[in-house]
């Protein structure tokens, strides 16, 4: 049903997610059917839940539908190897993602993001060998059709990434490069008519910086990031041709859509010819998939972000949100600070306005955190109520939100990379998952929140709280595909106040970025409900008259009246 028309049953189905937020922090609601253990290395089903009332919430909202099945979706980014183990040998594999399909579905996720799958010689294996299988420690091509099938059963896209700014250093096409350059007599140039792939790569005869020798010749060539990833030539048309027919076999396969890693290092300090190299993926990828969903890795500030999006590319991980120094971290230290809460509301209206006219069809891609960079639990300092405002923020913001597995439990991991991509915490005598961390990963003895085991049954708990964020904005579409403005006579002290509007729908989010309970006079908006709310410690969120009791942390959802 049209959500204008349904604003009133709206309300009224989701009174019960009112009600999840006033159980004192902790409370267990009915300890008779605690989460049970079975010690076994996989749990193909998902996890018991405790809360009867989270349940009964849950399926009344679900009731109202979800969002339209378009690429506006909660993305969960997997890193294989750490995630969960099928087969005894300590490491993540497809067939252990598989088993664990039905927790993803519980938890309200309908997008997956695979880290590389192909052979590699590394444990991360962005040094990709052969862009047509899948490495031996993961499983077979089998075992991805499989999931692919599996995930396309519960409505869930798959997106992969696509590692195109460099391979590894054992891959035919620069295996091949390689021979053909130490067979040249000396002095003689290289010729692609007889080696088309010594094109593929940057060589040269003169080392500089970056440049690694090629053994056995006085050949050097580009690689970025490690002699171990030669940078590829995405200029080279024949090159383009391979990309082409990688991106038409995943695609055929089932896969939704790519992940495109490194993208402002195509060509490093680059912009206008990175900004070329995406318009061509983009062009090439929806001609072979019309809603084939694209989203670039372009780790810079909110400018330059926006000058990618003139690309036309559909995505970008929203970094000036997200990562350490990002917009929603920086407003959580500063939480309490009314100038700093009423600049977040402000800065998601600038962010959604530029990008909006760089790419007229941009979808926003926020985050918090993921294999690179440390995670959201350290940045707020193992503070659960900031753990989950940091969530409600992420999930709320417009276009396809990103969530890194174990984000939703309160993982910790800095350091090193290996660190930040330690092994999923399913319980907490850790035999429910992967048992070889990464090589160097410095796993933490204890994880502030506990394992999910031990949060499944916690109404109050992070994991329940990312359930019923995820929840709302699959309820109310509006919030995922809205535009924002700020609601200036809402956005006062330390609440923040933006409107989303969408088609005929529209809602006002409010979160109070503060320690302390705040209220907020509605007389105002009498023509619209309270319709969903988020409490973080536990305390209930009313509606006094006219005035909105706020606790610390806490979000609720407006709509207008039917």
């Amino acid at each position: 049903m049209p959500m204008k028309r349904t604003a009133r049953l709206i309300c009224l189905l989701l009174v019960c997610v009112l009600l999840i937020g006033c159980a004192p922090q902790g409370e267990n609601t009915d300890s008779t059917t605690a989460p049970v253990s079975t010690g076994a290395a996989l749990e193909t089903q998902a996890p018991v839940q405790t809360a009867d009332r989270t349940e009964q919430a849950l399926a009344q909202i679900a009731q109202l539908g979800t969002s339209p099945d378009d690429n506006y979706r909660v993305f969960y980014e997997i890193f294989v190897y750490s995630f969960c183990d099928s087969n005894g040998d300590g490491i993540g594999d497809l067939q252990g993602v598989i088993s664990k399909l039905d927790y993803l579905e519980e938890l309200g996720i309908n997008g997956i993001w695979f880290m590389p799958v192909h052979p590699s010689q590394s444990y991360h294996k962005y040094d990709v060998r052969d862009y047509y299988d899948i490495d031996p420690q993961y499983g077979t091509l089998e075992d991805m059709k499989q999931l692919l099938d599996e995930c396309s059963a519960r409505g869930i896209r798959v997106i992969t990434d696509l590692v195109l700014n460099h391979t590894g250093d054992d891959h035919e096409w620069f295996l091949e490069a390689c021979d053909y350059l130490r067979s040249l007599p000396a002095g003689a140039e290289p010729d692609v008519n007889e080696c088309p792939y010594v094109d593929y790569y940057t060589f040269s005869r003169e080392s500089g910086a970056n440049y690694h020798a090629v053994s056995g010749s006085q050949w050097y060539y580009l690689g970025m990031f490690s002699p171990d990833m030669p940078d590829l030539n995405l200029a080279n048309e024949a090159l383009r041709a391979d990309i082409k027919a990688i991106m038409e076999y995943w695609i055929d396969l089932g896969v939704s859509g790519f992940r495109l890693d490194a993208a402002k290092e195509f060509y490093s300090g680059s912009p206008s010819q990175n900004i070329e190299v995406l318009n061509w993926i983009q062009t090439t990828a929806t001609s072979l998939k019309e809603d084939c969903y694209l989203v670039a890795e372009v780790w810079e500030d909110f400018s330059n972000v926006t000058n990618y999006y003139t690309s036309g590319i559909t995505s970008i991980f929203d970094f000036p949100f997200g990562n350490a120094n990002g917009k929603i971290p920086a407003v959580l230290r500063g939480a309490g600070s009314a100038s700093t809460v009423a600049s977040y509301a402000k800065a998601l209206a600038q962010a959604d306005a530029a990008y909006l006219e760089s790419n007229p069809d941009y979808i926003d891609a926020p985050f918090l955190s993921n294999h690179d960079v440390g995670r959201i639990a350290g940045f707020v300092n193992r503070d659960e109520m900031k753990m989950k405002m940091a969530g409600a923020m992420n999930i709320f913001m417009g276009g396809s939100c990103f969530i890194y597995y174990g984000e939703e439990i309160g993982m910790l991991g800095s350091g090193n990379d290996p660190s930040k991509r330690a092994p999923m915490y399913w319980n907490a005598a850790r035999d429910n998952g992967t048992t070889n961390p990464p090589p160097e990963c410095e796993i933490p003895e204890e994880y502030p929140l506990g394992s999910l085991e031990e949060q499944v049954g916690d109404d109050n708990s992070l994991w329940n709280y990312y359930r019923q964020a995820i929840a709302i904005r699959k309820a109310l579409p509006v919030i995922s595909h809205g535009r924002t403005t700020v609601e200036d006579a809402l956005n006062v002290n330390c609440v923040s106040a933006q409107r989303k509007t969408w088609e005929e729908q529209q809602c006002i989010i409010l979160m109070n970025i503060n320690t302390a309970a705040a209220q907020v006079d509605l007389s105002a908006y009498a023509d619209w409900t309270v319709a969903a709310t988020l409490s973080a410690d536990g305390n209930e969120i009313v509606l006094n008259g006219t005035t909105l009791e706020l606790p610390a942390f806490g979000t609720a959802v407006l709509i207008p009246n039917a």
